[in-house]
């Protein structure tokens, strides 16, 4: 598979609720709060492709010296910065406000991302994104942070099984038992070894989830299944890295994908 540098959106997680096809189908969706979002910066390879006004950065010597503008260097990479869920100024820190002001905001943003490009941006800080940018797109990878479920013990948190309750195992039922040690722990408990412990609060991305619904007046974004995350938790939403494979430099692919099309073609006729 290839990976995708395309744009993608930010959005909110609205809830879940079902959708009933033409053909009678029931498909469980996400509502998916997506965009608008302001773009806040661009990063470009060289200097010379910014916008105008966003090739110098200032640098502050001091009460003496004060303020001084200067060659903003180079990113070194193609990527946009969006951002979603207005935040208000008082909220905000002076780097924040910035930060906003090159994009012509007064206010700042909650949530803020960024996408990288694999060409340069056709996007202007201060422009908008909205969820048309997805009419089209069939699959998308949606990211976002699972719901936070405290300390957990190793059955919540990695599905074991409990202990036996016959004589003798006394008040042992749900504990993790051994940690599979030959001698003793006294060189540290063995790294990745599956305990009770902190349990939720990770980035999770969801790959390949279908679109069934696009609605653009709204900006909602209706997905099949279900993503990582809370009601009104924060989502990024790309173009699904699974899409794009390249055949041509897998030769062991070549013949079996040779002779799907040539079926495919042969039941058409």
């Amino acid at each position: 598979m290839t990976a995708s540098k395309t744009l993608g959106i930010l959005g909110k997680k609205v809830g879940m609720t079902q959708i009933f096809q033409p053909n009678g189908d029931c498909v469980p969706v996400t509502v998916i709060q997506a965009g608008p979002c302001k773009v806040l910066a661009i990063k470009a390879a060289t200097t010379a492709e910014l916008p105008e006004g966003h090739r110098t950065a200032v640098v502050n010597h001091g009460k003496k010296r004060g303020k001084q503008n200067r060659a903003r260097a180079n990113d070194g990479y193609y990527a946009v910065q969006l951002g979603f869920d207005p935040k208000p100024a008082r909220s905000c820190s002076k780097a924040e406000l910035g930060n906003a002001k090159k994009a012509g905001l007064d206010h700042g943003m909650r949530f803020v991302r960024e996408f990288r490009l694999g060409a340069a941006p056709t996007h202007k800080p201060g422009d908008d994104v909205t969820v048309k940018l997805f009419e089209g797109v069939k699959f998308v990878d949606i990211t976002g942070v699972t719901k936070g479920r405290g300390w957990a013990g190793t059955i919540k948190r990695w599905n074991f099984s409990r202990q036996p309750t016959s004589h003798g195992n006394s008040l042992n039922h749900r504990t993790g038992g051994g940690l599979g040690r030959q001698h003793s722990i006294s060189s540290g408990v063995p790294k990745g070894k599956k305990m009770a412990g902190h349990y939720g609060v990770e980035k999770v991305t969801k790959q390949r989830l279908e679109i069934i619904k696009i609605d653009a007046e709204r900006n909602l974004l209706f997905v099949r299944g279900a993503v990582a995350g809370h009601t009104n938790g924060y989502l990024t939403v790309k173009n699904t890295v699974k899409n794009e494979r390249a055949i041509e430099f897998k030769p062991g692919l070549v013949v079996r994908a040779a002779a799907q099309k040539a079926m495919a073609a042969k039941g058409k006729k």
